[in-house]
């Protein structure tokens, strides 16, 4: 895609994933909670197999703040994954995002000059496999966004 000339904030590899929950600022006294949920949650399922079938972009191609690639396959594991690990947050006081679980992977923020990728063809589809659920820290350092693991946990192989 950068060979298509598309500039703006990408996104480096060991960034990519799939948000399943956004849970803006948590206590640091939560995090131990939220590690033992996913834990168990990850005990209870299986990695599954995802793929990269579409380009999309929000809000929209013409008014993109952020293109992101949408994900085929297993999509029913996934929406399962997440369906768990949301009962579970909700059960245990986490305050849950209302809008509804897309999943996506962001690849480049504040695109400039973008033009409309929604006919897009991928030759071929990114085969990946989720194998576990990470409890990501997002935070501001010189200027630039990180997103250090702070707990990992594998799904069943």
């Amino acid at each position: 895609m950068k060979k298509l000339g598309l500039k703006g904030s990408w996104k480096p590899m060991e960034y990519l994933h799939i948000t399943l929950e956004f849970l803006g600022e948590t206590a640091d006294e939560s995090i131990p909670v939220l590690a033992k949920i996913i834990d168990k949650i990850a005990l209870e399922n299986k990695a599954f197999r995802l793929h990269i079938d579409r380009l999309g972009a929000f809000p929209s191609f013409p008014r993109a703040h952020t293109l992101w690639a949408g994900v085929g396959g297993s999509v029913n594991k996934l929406f399962e994954l997440w369906a768990c690990i949301h009962e579970e947050l909700e059960k245990n006081g986490f305050v849950l995002q209302k809008s509804p679980f897309k999943p996506h992977i962001s690849l480049l923020s504040r695109p400039k000059e973008l033009v409309d990728l929604s006919s897009f063809s991928l030759k071929r589809p990114g085969q990946f496999t989720i194998s576990e659920v990470i409890i990501f820290e997002s935070k501001q350092v010189d200027g630039k966004r990180i997103y250090p693991a702070l707990h990992r946990a594998r799904l069943k192989m």
